[in-house]
């Protein structure tokens, strides 16, 4: 690896040599001669470079069984980094000798542009003079010198560029036939392991002696399928018909009791636990599984402390029947923990394997496959040895490939000869991993810096790429670009994997032996280092030059980098927060959700800097995100070679202004909600090309980041006033803006013709645009009042803006915000804008809807607090056609306080249309009758003068909210419909059924007034039951319908004679009642009951509420019934 890392900084450093060598000379300290010297030196020093770049792309350090070749390896790439650095910090001088003489920098740009314009009347210009500095030549000659005895021991390697295979690295990027949404395949085999596991968890009685937590451990080598196996016992639907409450906890190395209870937690409850003392822990755990039947898994365990299991399990005892299964590597975990004989997964059969391959390496199990290639990969199939993970791996890095040579150089690799041990590379990932192309490798191999688990989004991993140059820049392509498509490849080759999230979103995590393997292949100079082992920094390699401080224990939250005993060469250093690695916090990342997100992010870390950077001054990337920070050192000026900045959600509130020093900064993620301000100077960050900032922070932006002219990614522009302040025009020069653009404080625009300047209209590659006249969610008053402008916005004026602030037409997402004009602009609905499929209007003044109807592609639309709207009809449509809203499929409409009307809508409207919600809106008097027959969804809140609901024949989920009229509830005529959620209805006293025939799922809460449920016991469709706070709800003694399966009701005390008849009802052991989690009901009909979008009531009994459905999502199928008559107690922890 080590060869590796040299090629590619050796070529980097000689093409910028090749360049620097190039350009024009200037006067220096040094005399002629001395300057002509120090450039032959480093002409010399490039053709050096290159004459050894291809050799060392060859070098695998693993096949150098010389001791002292392998010290000559390691002596080059220290010289390589020597190499890079100079060139580094002759470059950063020269940027900052150009932005000294900002004439000479726009003489040299006009002067370029004239160039390419082919101008042949160019007048004769002086070129910028920048000489080489006197210590880079110094430097130069040292490091040839030091090349020199280097080369003289470079024939012990034996080595030549000669007897090297050519690995050219790739010219022009060919994409494979590839998607990054690549889907997992299903599982092959294990039908018999699955139930053999499910037959052993089903046949427990609880008597386990003084534990009732029995421990069934899986066991087996590292890529079998363990944990695949256990997810597929987990989602066994008998198993969830046992167990009421399900867990799943990822454990890895890191056994720490604190954070593991931490984690069981809120894997049982889905609500965030922000409990960090032990005995406080322990309370809560015991809380949750007294008196129940519960399954945790717990996966990839490590510990063999005997201690810990102890404490845990004690604190578990308290369950009716507890069930952990616990896969893991390590023999000595499973005697240590057993209460049940281990369970030893084997390897796969051949057959079993080959159909693996097959899905693998050619997609399609039915394809036909020519001969040669199968009876190659058979072979394959049978040197992979039954390891699902070695065959996926070998059968990805196959896919598309029609080279019959290659598939038998895989075949006959020398690597199939390596030993096989539990503490060693599987020789099919090695063989996956040397089978790649050297970029793929680079890229790879700085994995190694996450933890085992550690889940990560895409774009930051990408960013870091960038910033250590390990990216192949072409003429054509974004750097981004290239990063995507080798990600992907990653993703294609199963070296990278997904994780699934809330909503759609992806993130993405690596398999923990793939994390070995990166680890086997990375050298000493690449150090993932978990913080409570930091005192072995002490003994790591003085060659380190890439590292990363994992915290994933809550005893070890304090991270002091003041005393850091390896500085001298690092590039890379960041702090990962492990302790809040998991699904749920991403997905309210994703989300904007700041509530949920807020509450999720709750495990800080103490970061400590130095006030004196300077021993840091190699650094490329700095990575401190989601830890307390507050502030920055000056000294953060220092590390001029600094190419990324990441303080995403810190809590600083303060750039220093020594920030614009970093001429070399690509990447600024400042995504934090105290971020006030930006520095004055930052248009001195000449080399930026990602500012990602935060959608809610009282932001104040500096003039001149207009002359940023190489950002691509600007998440946040905050418009202000006066001198300071940044003027809406300066976005005129902001032409590369990709993705995302949220521009704040469009009320302080005081010109039209600034508007017009923006010109947003050339941002060609602007997907997503949030366009807000409010100085953001969090806004303050900001202390630059100099001079400023303070003249108050009017309705024409923001009209005017509006108007002038048309995107360009492969707009996909436009949110509206504060907008305080009386009409919309002209383009708002214009059918050109042929890509857009979701908007927002949030807080409008108009008295009309914009006509939106003729967007062929608008899928989502959500209008939110139109307070001047009384009618919605023709205007809102558009012109007259065969179909309006032709692809609309969620409809959605909150707090609009005067709307009285909606006018009915022509049978050929809304033909896509899947979901209506409307909230708020209490002088709503009439629907449309004929609302579109496909409709599935309806949600209805606080609507309290609609009385008559629109027929609706094909509607499957409903739900009624807050105040809505009595009489609504005895006019429920759906045959089709599903599930009906009825929640906080104030007057209502009577619920009745007898025209739901197909009812599969009902939740009723908060009900005060409601007394009878009328045609309960009839619904025979009925499957799930919940009721909730109804204090004087009365049912007849009648059983319920026989596929209900699951049933709960909570303090409802009017119930307990109805709920202890239904119980004795239940004689089979198979329908004993219990509390329940979940429901053996499809995704649909979980989802529907569950539905997170309705959890927008600010009590606490409604936020309970809505977890209920959570946690039933979570755990799946059980049956029964839970009685509490008392206040609920189950708080979040």
């Amino acid at each position: 690896m080590a060869g590796l890392i040299a090629s590619g900084i050796i070529k980097w450093t000689a093409s910028k040599l090749a360049s620097l060598v190039s350009a024009p000379i200037g006067p220096s300290s040094s005399s002629d001669e001395q300057q002509t010297s120090a450039i032959r030196d480093v002409q010399m020093l490039q053709r050096r470079m290159a004459s050894v770049q291809r050799t060392l792309e060859a070098i695998d350090e693993d096949s150098i069984r010389d001791e002292s070749g392998r010290l000559r390896l390691r002596e080059l790439q220290e010289f390589a980094y020597d190499a890079q650095d100079a060139i580094d910090e002759y470059k950063f001088e020269l940027l900052r000798r150009r932005m000294d003489d900002p004439d000479s920098l726009y003489e040299d740009r006009s002067t370029r542009k004239r160039k390419r314009k082919g101008d042949k009347k160019e007048p004769e210009t002086n070129p910028v003079m920048i000489p080489v500095p006197d210590e880079l030549a110094v430097r130069v000659k040292r490091i040839l010198e030091r090349f020199k005895e280097i080369t003289k021991a470079w024939n012990d390697l034996h080595l030549d560029e000669a007897d090297a295979p050519f690995r050219e690295e790739e010219e022009d990027f060919v994409p494979r036939l590839t998607t990054p949404h690549v889907d997992e395949p299903t599982v092959i085999g294990r039908d018999d392991d699955k139930e053999n596991i499910v037959k052993l968890l089903l046949s427990l009685n609880g008597a386990c002696g003084e534990n009732n937590a029995s421990v069934l451990p899986i066991i087996g080598m590292g890529g079998v399928g363990k944990t695949t196996l256990a997810q597929v016992v987990y989602n066994d639907q008998r198993i969830k018909k046992q167990f009421d409450l399900m867990g799943w906890v990822h454990v890895s190395e890191n056994f720490d009791l604190k954070s593991i209870m931490s984690k069981i937690i809120m894997s049982f409850t889905r609500k965030p636990c922000q409990i960090t003392e032990l005995d406080q822990l322990e309370y809560m755990l015991m809380e949750q599984v007294v008196g129940r039947k519960f399954l945790l898994v717990l996966d990839d365990v490590w510990s063999e402390r005997k201690d810990l299991w102890d404490a845990l399990l004690s604190v578990m005892s308290t369950a009716q029947l507890g069930a952990i299964l616990v896969t893991t590597r390590n023999v000595n975990v499973s005697s240590i923990i057993q209460t049940m004989p281990p369970y030893n997964v084997g390897c796969l059969p051949f057959d079993e394997s080959w159909q693996l391959f097959k899905q693998m390496a050619f997609c399609d199990l039915d394809q036909n496959i020519e001969k040669p290639f199968e009876e190659i990969g058979r072979k394959i199939v049978q040197k992979c040895g039954g390891l699902p993970l070695a065959v996926r791996a070998i059968g990805s890095a196959l896919r598309f490939e029609e080279n019959e040579e290659t598939w038998c150089d895989i075949l006959d690799s020398e690597y199939w000869d390596l030993p096989t041990r539990e503490d060693t590379v599987l020789p099919a990932l090695k063989l996956s991993y040397v089978r790649m192309p050297i970029h793929l490798k680079r890229c790879f191999v700085f994995f190694t810096l996450f933890p085992k688990g550690h889940i990560f989004v895409k774009e930051n991993v990408i960013y870091l790429w960038i910033s250590l140059g390990i990216l192949k820049q072409t003429r054509h392509r974004h750097l981004e670009n290239i990063g995507n498509r080798y990600f992907n490849d990653l993703l294609q080759r199963t070296m990278v994997q997904r994780v699934l999230l809330d909503g759609g979103h992806n993130c993405f995590t690596i398999h923990d032996l793939f994390l070995d393997l990166t680890k086997f292949v990375s050298g000493e100079d690449i150090l993932k280092l978990d913080t409570q082992y930091m005192p072995f920094l002490n003994d790591a390699s003085q060659n380190l030059r890439y590292l990363s401080l994992a915290v994933s224990s809550s005893d070890h939250t304090i991270l002091d980098l003041r005393t850091l005993p390896i500085t001298r060469g690092l590039r890379i250093l960041q702090v990962i927060n492990a302790l809040d690695d998991n699904k749920r916090y991403y997905s309210s990342l994703f989300k904007n959700n700041r509530r949920c997100f807020s509450k999720l992010f709750s495990h800080h870390i103490n970061v400590m800097l130095p006030e004196d950077l300077r021993g840091l001054r190699h650094l490329r990337a700095l990575d401190l995100s989601r830890s307390a920070l507050t502030s920055l050192p000056e000294s953060i000026g220092e590390l001029k070679l600094l190419r990324y900045l990441c303080i995403f959600q810190t809590r600083i509130a303060k750039l220093p202004e020594s920030i614009c020093s970093l001429h070399y900064l690509k990447v600024l993620d400042a995504r934090t909600n105290m971020l006030g301000e930006l520095p004055q100077d930052i248009q001195k960050l000449v080399s930026l090309q990602h500012l990602l900032l935060d959608f809610w922070s009282p932001l104040c932006m500096p003039s001149g980041i207009g002359k940023l002219r190489r950002l691509k990614t600007l998440t946040r522009y905050s418009v202000g006033t006066g001198n300071w302040h940044c003027n809406i025009a300066e976005l005129h020069h902001l032409v590369n803006i990709h993705g995302e653009l949220c521009i704040t404080g469009l009320g302080r625009v005081t010109s039209i013709d600034d508007a017009q300047t923006a010109n947003l209209i050339s941002k060609k590659h602007l997907q997503i645009l949030r366009l807000d006249w409010s100085a953001g969610f969090y806004a303050t008053e900001c202390e630059h009042i100099v001079n400023q402008n303070n003249a108050t916005s009017t309705p024409e004026l923001d009209e005017g803006v509006f108007e002038s602030l048309k995107p360009q037409r492969n707009l996909e997402e436009l949110e509206v915000i504060n907008y305080s004009g009386y009409k919309f602009p002209s383009w708002l609905g214009d059918p050109a804008f042929s890509r857009l499929a979701k908007v927002t209007l949030w807080k409008q003044k108009c008295q009309f809807l914009p006509a939106l109807g003729q967007l062929p592609q608008l899928r989502e639309l959500v209008i939110i607090h139109m307070e001047c709207v009384e009618r919605i009809g023709q205007e809102f449509y558009g012109q007259d056609s065969m179909e309006r809203f032709p692809a609309l499929e969620k409809l959605e409409f909150e707090d609009m306080p005067k709307w009285v009307e909606w006018y009915e809508v022509s049978e050929t409207d809304f033909p896509s249309l899947r979901e209506l919600k409307i909230k708020d809106s209490n002088k709503l008097r009439v629907l449309p009758q004929k609302l579109p027959s496909h409709l599935k969804k309806l949600v209805i809140i606080n609507c309290e003068k609609v009385i008559r609901l629109p027929a609706v024949p094909c509607l499957t989920h409903l739900v009624l909210k807050g105040n809505i009229d009595e009489e609504t509830l005895s006019c429920l005529h759906f045959p089709l419909l599903r599930t009906l959620k009825v929640c906080f209805l104030r007057k209502a006293e009577e619920v009745k059924l007898e025209n739901l025939p197909k009812l599969e799922g009902l939740a009723i809460t908060g009900c005060k007034r409601l007394f009878s449920i009328d045609g309960l016991c009839s619904v025979e469709s009925l499957g799930i039951l919940k009721i909730k706070d109804c204090p004087n709800l009365q049912l007849p003694l009648k059983p319920l319908p026989q596929k209900v399966q699951q049933s709960t009701v909570t303090n409802c005390p009017q119930l307990q004679e109805w709920a202890e008849w239904q119980q004795a009802q239940m004689s089979e052991p198979q329908y004993q009642f219990k509390e329940p989690d979940g429901a053996s009901y499809d995704q649909e009909v979980l989802e529907a009951l569950r539905d997170d979008s309705e959890d927008d009531f600010e009590v606490s009994s409604e936020d309970e509420d809505d977890d209920f459905f959570d946690r039933m999502l979570e755990v799946g199928q059980s049956s029964g019934m839970a009685i509490d008559y008392n206040a609920d107690s189950d708080d979040a922890c």
